[in-house]
């Protein structure tokens, strides 16, 4: 049998250190002044709830009998007046705590392997979870973050508690947004690299 002190998760500057190169960059989106380049629009009481320039066009996240599609729309269709006008504000997000074991580097999957862990179990490697990094997750993550946030575009995913595995382990998806930080549900879109479309999934806490 293993002693106790082979199950002691590493030390919170260790955790942090192992993810500096798995720092993502990501884009807040927040009011604008009159002055600003507006990239994003949004109005969850209306069914296209949110509008954002992605690769030089204009979508819009849809709703249409309680279901979401993102797709492209003609900006001189909507009224803008009835939208908060939204800009861009760079941040970066730290990966969430089973992110950094299932593709941490070589020393973090020795540990998870030592202490009976699996790099491709959810349930497995939260169960090593260490508060103090997930803290520091938080901090990071525009979800936790404060009521000016509209959306966010990039970065970390969040793992919801439906999820068996988090999205973002699909290579095959591409993470783009999380849309709705104002009110439930969250809307999140992925992009399916096979099918060439977009996916949106509804999540609530």
């Amino acid at each position: 049998m293993k002693s106790k002190e082979s199950f002691l998760p590493m030390n919170v500057d260790q955790l942090k250190e192992k993810a500096q190169p798995m720092i993502r960059k990501a884009q807040v989106f927040v009011s604008a002044h009159e002055s600003d380049e507006k990239t994003a629009y949004a109005n969850e009481d209306e069914p296209v709830r949110f509008l954002v320039k992605h690769l030089d066009q204009w979508m819009g996240l849809i709703e249409d009998q309680d279901k979401f599609s993102f797709s492209p729309i003609n900006l001189e269709s909507i009224e803008l007046n009835k939208y908060t006008a939204l800009k861009e504000k760079d941040i970066e997000i730290y990966p969430p705590f089973e992110t950094l074991m299932h593709y941490g580097d070589e020393e973090i999957q020795q540990w998870i392997a030592e202490n009976d862990g699996d790099k491709d179990d959810l349930f497995s490697l939260l169960a090593f979870a260490s508060d103090e990094y997930t803290d520091i997750w938080m901090a990071s993550h525009p979800i936790y973050s404060n009521d000016e946030i509209f959306a966010y575009q990039g970065g970390w995913a969040m793992t919801w508690p439906e999820d068996d595995a988090p999205v973002q382990w699909n290579e095959d998806l591409e993470f783009l947004f999380q849309i709705g930080l104002q009110d439930e549900p969250f809307v999140e879109v992925f992009y399916d690299k096979n099918s060439s479309s977009y996916i949106c999934m509804e999540r609530n806490t």
